[in-house]
């Protein structure tokens, strides 16, 4: 089963680490979630969010590959539409210390990110025990290239003649992540990420976190509670420096 841990702020994604042996056949696994709710008041309320996890494994390489979309729309005003694609590739993946490039791309409408651009190449670490739990850890670079508006400003800090603005840096990328049983039908997982430019490693880090509950109901299907969290205290453009997601959904596993 692969399952992942999805940050909605956005930071990039983290996977689960598969123990089987290496193989020459290829194989395919994943997740996939979907949503859709339509209220009818005064206007019509639809609000639908998907998410699609899959891997294909071969010999010592994982391909890993990431989507997410989300949009509320009241009687034709949209308020939210965001959503992120993310590619990754890990080589030996099994061992203890192995390397992983990504690249992502994602957008949040409603907080005024046009777009957000990622590509880097982490060292990672992985440690197992009997099964049951996983702890990896994570450091390297990215760069970023982000491109932000001022829909979601309050006006007062909007100024004079402001359009958009764009942002590009290379950073330190760092993460740390635990997973484990709880019982035998739920797994829990805790993510942390750290993220700075050089120049500033310690006195403006972009800090993230998210949470995740699994617990299956059936041979394919589990219910699924998602939280996630992120402070920025220097955003590209003066929005809220916190920003916070929580979510739950059922998942149909691809195997």
């Amino acid at each position: 089963m692969a399952q992942f841990s999805i940050l909605h702020a956005q930071i990039l994604n983290i996977d689960k680490t598969d123990t089987l042996p290496y193989s020459s056949k290829a194989r395919w696994t994943g997740n996939i979630a979907m949503g859709l709710e339509i209220d009818k008041q005064k206007a019509t309320l639809v609000d639908m969010t998907s998410n699609l996890d899959l891997q294909f494994q071969k010999n010592r390489e994982l391909f890993i590959t990431s989507a997410s979309y989300r949009f509320t729309d009241n009687g034709g005003e949209q308020f939210l539409n965001e959503g992120f694609v993310h590619f990754r590739w890990r080589h030996g993946y099994k061992n203890s210390f192995q390397p992983e490039t990504f690249v992502q791309y994602q957008w949040d409408d409603g907080r005024g990110m046009e777009h957000r651009d990622i590509a880097g190449i982490n060292l990672r670490y992985n440690y197992w025990y009997k099964h049951i739990w996983e702890f990896s850890a994570g450091s390297g670079i990215m760069y970023e290239d982000e491109l932000w508006n001022y829909v979601a400003v309050d006006s007062a800090k909007i100024p004079p003649g402001a359009t958009t603005v764009s942002s590009k840096a290379l950073k330190s990328n760092n993460y740390i992540k635990w997973e484990g049983q709880t019982s035998p039908n739920s797994i829990f997982s805790v993510v942390l990420f750290y993220q700075a430019a050089f120049n500033h490693f310690f006195s403006d880090p972009r800090i993230a976190g998210s949470a995740r509950w699994d617990l299956k109901f059936s041979k394919r299907f589990s219910f699924t509670i998602n939280y996630s969290g992120i402070w920025d205290p220097k955003p590209v453009v003066p929005i809220t420096k916190f920003y916070y997601s929580l979510s739950n959904g059922i998942t149909y596993q691809i195997k």
